[in-house]
């Protein structure tokens, strides 16, 4: 197995991973035409068709631009995924829910409470209550569904008693009440279609099939009935964007927990479903969704989000991925995940596994500056307000990664869409770093956002990688584009090896205080202690091998439990069965409390906490450590390394990933397998001996990995690589630095030559105020320099220090070849150098200097051109 997938990477015969969002805005077919053949020319071997939004969806001008994008496709072997909606997010069905019946709309629980206080004989409440002011004015307030009146605290929020119902005690809209002694809060409950985020309000009701059917009917069955020859062979599928619950005024509040005064999704099965899992009719209760009572809330919060996460995941998630199958196509997509979201309401789905359930792929996006590199502990202001750098850093990929491990159907397969939004200044430097950082973290699939065929400059949501022929970094994304597919196929194959498993959260969350599964999942990384996110619905079918937790193809050797104040019952039974069956299972932080024990004969309250003890965060991996003997070892503390191993049968593959700005990872490291080692450079596709020491089942190598800079070893017998070229190890002598007068000359992206600028003594910025701040495009530094004829035979090492960002060299002629982030590293064969040397380097930069748009001024700038130092290194055999 691993020779057949180092034999396609050598080779570059590897599937395609990359799927850019293609915007159909409805420009002359001639332009669409265009750009598909400038992203097939960028080595990209399919597309997502997104409306973004087409003036005729689904109309003629549509079937006409669909018609010359399959075309195209069909040509160059291309594959046409369909974004399934006219307007983000999914949902609006094409515009079918305007129409609809009132059943297949969505609705909401809403609640507005009156307080007071009694004794009082003869009080009267008015039962409707609407507003006059604001966006909400004209909403009807709903249908009214119950009064019901709870004795509260004096001093505070707190439901104390059982509640009284008043419905029947209303006459002609207003309710007569005897208040009995105390202070009560009276709340009137209704069911609407108004109180959500208006935003969405012409929406499907995700939790209703029936209304799903919408969707189904509206686009996919049109898009079939036109294409059905096509399904399974150019057409890959459907794919879903960001379709959430959106109970929430504020759209998108990431927060949007039980407890927040906003409505609440609600249909006539998630009241059946809330009263069979109550054992009683749930409608009393339903105040306590919205207001603390003790802990009395708990059970029913708990068990609304429940229902709900399930409701969407049955009627709409798996909906939609068995008409795909069932039409010999796959489902593709993401929901909102953003700082926590994921298991919370508002832009939310509830669950990220559950909503996840019916996909072909896992996904998740990294839009609008949510990954930054450098921003990986605290909060960091980006496009949305306040990021959460341990979420977007250490949660969100591995959200994916670890539903796609854990899925069958997904066949390890998950995808990221990456990129939009964050501006002109993120070009193929920061691209490939926020490639290292997925595939990493066992991403598989890139959604690079996007390719526009708007005129240019289309101010919607930059980067746009062509732009109608404006970008100058453009001619180099297919080097980019090489890099993934082949990193992407290599990284897939044999079996993922992750020594940990971490719970998570959400339902801990539902019930109260818990800490994010991303947290423990940091401290892991940070020690290269690889693990996936489990949730507990898994747990339930998991095995036992010896001490191992075994879930599908995973085997971790223990499972770690982020601390909260509660777990439900049927997750606490499941830590206590894998603990029996010898499963280490570690709290970190505190050990919960079972809610509602006393429903559950077989668990009490007290159970976990008298079986476990819990573990410090900051003794975690000490912890843990010890625990497995399948993890990747260093000689020296690095936080900043992320490490990904797959083990491919007669060879494990590793990923190493120095993600610091700032600080080199100089180390031995320990594989946890003897053997040879070969480095794989997946820009060039070469392979490379690395030295290595094997001793005691490991091999011993030395990491010397700059900022940003990663590597990829295939460690094992030599049987993997055998037949493949391998470049024998060197080893760089002494650096001399070179410290020319360079002549410098710019061009655009749209210039056909260059024009000569001047020169620099010394290499500084080009974007310094006084030389040239406002230019975008490729710089070219001219240079000569003199080398002793002896050391001229010899092999040399041409390293350009800082880059920015991509370079391309030619030496005496020769071309070196391009880089499009660090290390801006060039071999030089034996007998390119001569006594006398010309020197070009071409070095492209960003479109943010003359193109300063709205989503760039959220980010730091970075400057432009070659600063060096540029260094020459002779290079020896090891």
């Amino acid at each position: 197995m691993t020779l057949e997938r180092l034999r396609d990477v050598v080779t570059g015969v590897v599937p395609n991973a990359i799927i850019p969002l293609f915007w159909q805005k409805g420009g002359p077919v001639e332009v669409v035409r265009e750009e598909l053949e400038r992203i097939a020319d960028a080595g990209i071997g399919a597309v997502i068709l997104e409306a973004r939004p087409h003036p005729e969806f689904l109309g003629d001008g549509w079937w006409r631009d669909v018609d010359a994008v399959l075309e195209i496709a069909r040509r160059r072997g291309l594959t046409v995924w369909f974004f399934d909606d006219d307007i983000f997010p999914t949902g609006h069905a094409g515009g079918a829910v305007e129409a609809a019946p009132a059943e297949l709309r969505r609705h909401f629980l809403t609640e507005r409470h009156t307080d007071a206080v009694g004794p009082a004989h003869g009080a009267s409440f008015i039962v409707e209550r609407r507003k006059f002011w604001g966006p909400e004015a004209a909403q009807q307030p709903g249908a009214l569904l119950r009064v019901l009146a709870y004795p509260r605290a004096e001093d505070s929020d707190e439901l104390v008693g059982d509640p009284v119902d008043l419905t029947e005690r209303i006459v002609d809209g207003v309710l007569h009440w005897d208040i009995p002694d105390g202070w009560w809060r009276v709340f009137f409950l209704a069911v609407g279609e108004g109180g959500g985020s208006e935003r969405h309000a012409q929406h499907i009701d995700y939790l209703n099939a029936d209304s799903t059917q919408l969707l189904i009917d509206t686009v996919y069955e049109r898009i079939h009935e036109r294409y059905a020859d096509e399904f399974g062979t150019t057409i890959g599928g459907f794919f879903s964007d960001e379709p959430g619950l959106y109970n929430d005024p504020d759209t998108f509040d990431f927060d949007s927990r039980l407890g927040k005064a906003v409505p609440l999704p609600w249909n006539d099965s998630v009241a059946a479903r809330l009263s069979e899992r109550l054992g009683r009719d749930a409608t009393p209760l339903l105040p306590l969704l919205w207001m603390p009572a003790g802990g009395r809330e708990r059970e029913l919060r708990y068990a609304y989000m429940d229902t709900v996460s399930r409701l969407y995941s049955e009627n709409f998630g798996r909906r939609l991925g068995d008409w795909c199958r069932a039409h010999g196509v796959e489902h593709i997509g993401h929901v909102i995940e953003d700082n926590g979201s994921h298991v919370r309401l508002g832009p939310g789905a509830g669950h990220y596994f559950r909503a996840m359930a019916g996909q072909d792929m896992a996904g998740v996006d990294i839009i609008g500056g949510q990954v930054v590199p450098g921003f990986s502990r605290g909060p960091f202001g980006n496009l949305s307000g306040a990021a959460d750098g341990e979420f977007f850093h250490f949660g969100l990929a591995k959200l994916a990664s670890s539903a796609a491990h854990l899925d069958p159907l997904k066949q390890g397969r998950a995808m990221c869409e990456t990129l939009g939004a964050y501006g002109w200044y993120a070009g193929l430097r920061l691209f490939t770093w926020l490639t290292n950082h997925l595939l990493v973290r066992g991403v598989t699939h890139i959604v690079p956002h996007a390719f526009s065929p708007a005129p240019f400059p289309d101010p919607d949501c930059p980067p746009h990688f062509y732009a109608r022929g404006n970008n100058p970094q453009y001619p180099h994304q297919q080097l980019l584009s090489a890099y993934t597919n082949r990193l992407s196929h290599l990284l897939r194959g044999g079996a993922h090896v992750a020594p940990f498993a971490v719970l998570y959260h959400a339902e801990a969350e539902w019930l109260g205080d818990a800490m994010p599964s991303e947290r423990p999942l940091r401290l892991l990384m940070e020690a290269q202690l690889d693990a996936d996110i489990v949730p507990a619905d898994a747990l339930v079918a998991a095995g036992t091998d010896g001490s191992r937790l075994s879930l599908g193809e995973e085997a971790y050797d223990a499972l770690i439990v982020p601390g909260s104040a509660y777990l439900p019952p049927q997750v606490a039974r499941e830590l206590l069965r894998l603990d029996d069956a010898g499963v280490p299972v570690v709290f970190v932080g505190s050990v919960p409390e079972v809610a509602g024990a006393g429903r559950d004969a077989r668990v009490d309250a007290n159970a976990l906490r008298v079986r476990f003890r819990q573990v410090p965060q900051k003794r975690l991996v000490d912890a843990v450590s010890a625990m497995t003997d399948r993890a990747v070892r260093l000689d020296r503390p690095a936080a900043s390394l992320r490490v990904l191993r797959r083990d491919l049968g007669d060879a494990d593959v590793l990923m190493l990933v120095n993600e610091s700005v700032q600080e080199a990872v100089r180390a031995t490291a320990i594989l946890p397998r003897p053997g040879e080692v070969v480095a794989y450079d997946a820009m060039t596709g070469t392979l490379t001996a690395v030295p290595g020491r094997a001793d005691d089942g490991a091999t011993s190598v030395a990491l010397d990995l700059g900022p940003g800079e990663s590597l990829v070893l295939i460690v094992g017998s030599p049987s993997a690589w055998e037949g493949l070229a391998i470049r024998p190890a060197s080893v760089r002598g002494d650096a001399t630095e070179l410290a020319p007068i360079w002549s410098v000359a710019v061009a655009t992206a749209g210039e056909a030559a260059f024009s000569d600028w001047g020169e620099l003594a010394g290499l500084r910025p080009l974007s310094d105020p006084d030389l040239l701040p406002r230019f975008s495009g490729t710089a070219r530094y001219a240079a000569s320099f003199e080398t002793e004829a002896e050391a001229a035979a010899a092999p040399h090492v041409l390293d350009l220090g800082q880059v920015f960002e991509i370079a391309g060299v030619r030496l005496n002629g020769l071309d070196l070849g391009t880089r499009v982030a660090p290390p801006y590293v060039f071999d030089v064969p034996a007998g390119v150098l001569a006594g006398s040397n010309t020197l070009e380097i071409d070095v492209t930069n960003t479109l943010a200097k003359a193109q300063p748009d709205f989503f760039s001024a959220f980010a730091q700038q970075e400057p432009s051109g070659l600063l060096g130092p540029v260094t020459l290194s002779r290079t020896e055999a090891s």
